[in-house]
């Protein structure tokens, strides 16, 4: 269950959606005027599991996106260049003093 990307996505959209939907709950009775202390524990762990869904989401598709671009660069290596690397001459700077002072 770990590597079923399409899972924790939805999952996390299914979370997302219950947070939306308690938060407004909580908006409507807090100008209704009752108590909602009793809701901030629900929310509060609806939002550590989309946390946690999202971070599951993510590093699945990181891996997969590693090994996609692997799995290219294996395929053309001739395809990848290197980049061009800067000559050192480009970074050095006369001191702006000396110039100022002559």
């Amino acid at each position: 269950m770990k590597n079923n990307e399409k899972f924790w996505k939805i999952t996390e959209i299914v979370l997302g959606a219950l947070g939306a939907a308690l938060l407004l709950l909580i908006l409507v009775l807090k100008l209704i005027g009752k108590n909602v202390t009793v809701l901030t524990y629900p929310i509060i762990g609806i939002v550590i599991l989309f946390l946690i869904s999202d971070e599951f989401a993510r590093s699945i598709r990181r891996r997969r996106e590693k090994e996609q671009a692997a799995k290219v660069q294996a395929e053309h290596p001739e395809e990848q260049t290197p980049e061009p690397v800067l000559p050192k001459e480009a970074f050095e700077f006369e001191d702006e003093t000396k110039e100022s002072k002559s």
